[in-house]
């Protein structure tokens, strides 16, 4: 798998955690209907990031916390399906907390990709 699709997927990604980041500590949320397939690209990119890590012989480090991400992110469509995150969506300090959440998962994105790059 080359490094260039990795990199390639990422952009998305940072895209999207920027900008989710920003809505969610304004206490806006994104609707069901954009962030379902939003769950699902950030579950697939993080099955092909896992996979290209154990492939080129990563740190345990960056394996655990892709892992991790990529668990979140199945059980975060998984809630999406069963309306879950609507329910969660509506409290406050929850919007607040993701939006951290978030910006953490950038930072995560940004420096693996420099980790690819160099």
């Amino acid at each position: 798998m080359p490094t260039d699709l990795v990199l390639v997927l990422a952009i998305p990604m940072v895209i999207i955690h920027a900008a989710t980041s920003l809505i969610s500590l304004r206490y806006i949320t994104v609707p069901r209907f954009i962030g379902l397939p939003i769950a699902v690209y950030e579950s697939v990119y993080y099955v092909i990031l896992l996979t290209y890590l154990l492939l080129n012989h990563y740190g345990i480090v960056l394996l655990v916390m892709t892992t991790l991400f990529l668990l979140i992110h199945v059980g975060g469509v998984y809630l999406y399906v069963n309306g879950t995150l609507t329910y969660l969506s509506h409290k406050r300090n929850g919007l607040r907390y993701y939006g951290y959440y978030e910006i953490a998962e950038l930072i995560f994105i940004v420096i693996t990709m420099s980790m690819l790059i160099y």
